[in-house]
């Protein structure tokens, strides 16, 4: 199953056009761009700051010269004033986005910041608008997907129907991503349920038989199951991008992300190591893949470094995925595996991400079993699906006679985690901890109570 990208890195929010609090965001007084106002703002919104992210918002879109730009903060600033509870800035400033040419309107309608103004008298007219503009757009939006499942993991005391309740989600509905509704109703449950970690990702497929669904995973660990939260020190350095490498690679993975959610991206095309996110055939990409072949290899150690001690998770990511282009396997492995525990969860994502692959494509075991097994205990569920899929390609490699030495051993540290998600309803979750117990077992069941039933029949010795 080939899956893209969790939409839990796309937040879409907004801010309120009410009171700043003393804060010190910028105005259009004091000469900022739209670009420098609506990052002020973006900070702000991650916060859960939403009398600054609204203020912010709506300075960018009083000095935004596109208009686009303009009726994107305008809608960013309504949803923020209505998650601040000014329901009576909020409705105001979604009226303006959709004077200013704001013409998404699913997104307006099933956006759950903005649930609060359904009620307000002037709801439907501004629907109504949104909807005459999306008649005149040049294109159409991406469409909102559908909520195909949802899943809770990890907590023995939080099962799917009390995230569903807390979370206030419907399986067959549409939904919208919002980063800041999903914090708030994660600091519910924490506290709800006393929990020591709480996290939602949400992944939308693009393509392939799920194409417009979108599945949402809760994950949670319990206060006496503190262990799975070990990750290594936040890292403080500053260290120069080795020839300007991790900006390239992540100009590269932006247009990859555009090109896909477009439908312009060509699945066929492919890159000359084994890891890649999305190919170079398009035209806007062709130029990247020459310039990773020649400067990486002379970067190699700069690159490490930066992975290692790079206090910004984004260039450490982006190290990440370029040090596939190291020489051989084995030295992408070398490099690669001391950050698998890294404390950023893009940085692990994009670290297992390529060892995945390697392991993948290789014909003998480039990973420690040790080391991944310890990988999928990891709380978020992109560090638990990609540990999976390597663990079950590792497997695939391993000598008979050493994986018939490890089998007990792998099916006593993982048997519940693996029956587990093999109850999940996400495919990309589920599928490889299915593969792993078909590995450890020998055996094919269709539902995870019979995975459960054929674990309790292990002999103790085993267990």
């Amino acid at each position: 199953m080939r899956f893209l990208m969790a939409l839990g890195a796309v937040a879409f929010g907004a801010g309120c056009a009410h009171s700043s609090n003393g804060n010190n965001a910028l105005t259009p007084g004091q000469g900022a761009t739209a670009q420098e106002l609506s990052a002020k703002a973006q900070q702000a919104y991650e916060a859960l700051d939403f009398n600054t992210c609204a203020d912010g918002f709506k300075a960018a879109a009083e000095v935004a010269t596109d208009a686009e730009e303009r009726a994107e903060s305008f809608y960013r600033a309504a949803g923020c004033a209505s998650l601040a509870g000014h329901l009576d800035a909020a409705v105001p400033l979604v009226k303006r986005a959709v004077q200013s040419g704001y013409f998404d309107a699913a997104h307006l309608q099933y956006n759950p910041e903005l649930a609060a103004l359904h009620a307000q008298p002037d709801w439907e007219a501004i629907v109504t608008g949104a909807q005459a503009n999306l008649a005149k757009a040049p294109e159409a939006p991406f469409p909102v997907p559908t909520l195909a499942g949802l899943d809770a993991f990890g907590s023995k005391k939080v099962d799917r129907e009390a995230v569903r309740r807390v979370f206030g989600l419907e399986v067959g509905k549409p939904i919208v991503y919002s980063a800041a509704y999903f914090k708030q109703k994660e600091a519910l449950l924490r506290g709800q349920y006393e929990l020591a970690f709480v996290k939602t990702g949400m992944t939308l497929f693009v393509a392939e038989e799920h194409k417009g669904k979108a599945f949402v995973v809760v994950d949670m660990v319990d206060v006496e199951d503190q262990a799975r939260l070990r990750f290594l020190p936040e890292p403080k350095g500053h260290l120069p991008d080795p020839e300007g490498l991790a900006a390239r690679w992540n100009d590269y993975q932006q247009r990859v992300w555009s090109l896909q959610m477009m439908g312009k991206l060509d699945e066929s095309s492919s890159c000359q190591v084994t890891h890649c996110i999305g190919g170079f055939g398009h035209p806007q990409l062709v130029d990247f893949e020459p310039e990773f072949l020649a400067k990486v290899p002379q970067q190699l150690d700069a690159l490490t470094a930066v992975l290692r001690e790079d206090a910004d998770d984004e260039k450490r990511a982006a190290a990440a995925f370029l040090l596939a282009y190291a020489p051989t396997p084995e030295e992408t492995v070398r490099r690669l595996v001391p950050s698998i525990r890294d404390n950023s969860k893009s940085v692990r994502n994009s670290v297992v991400r390529v060892l995945t692959a390697l392991q993948q494509a290789a014909t003998q075991p480039l990973v420690d079993v040790a080391t991944v097994v310890d990988a999928v205990s990891m709380p978020t569920t992109t560090d638990r699906n990609k540990a999976t899929y390597l663990l079950s390609y590792l497997l695939e490699d391993l000598p008979e006679d050493a994986l018939k030495a490890q089998r007990a051993g792998l099916i006593h540290q993982l048997g519940e985690t693996l029956v587990a998600m093999s109850a999940l309803q996400q495919p990309i979750n589920r599928d490889p901890a299915v593969m792993v117990l078909q590995q450890l077992s020998g055996e094919k069941h269709e539902t995870a109570e019979a995975w459960r039933e054929w674990l309790a029949r292990q002999p103790r010795t085993e267990r």
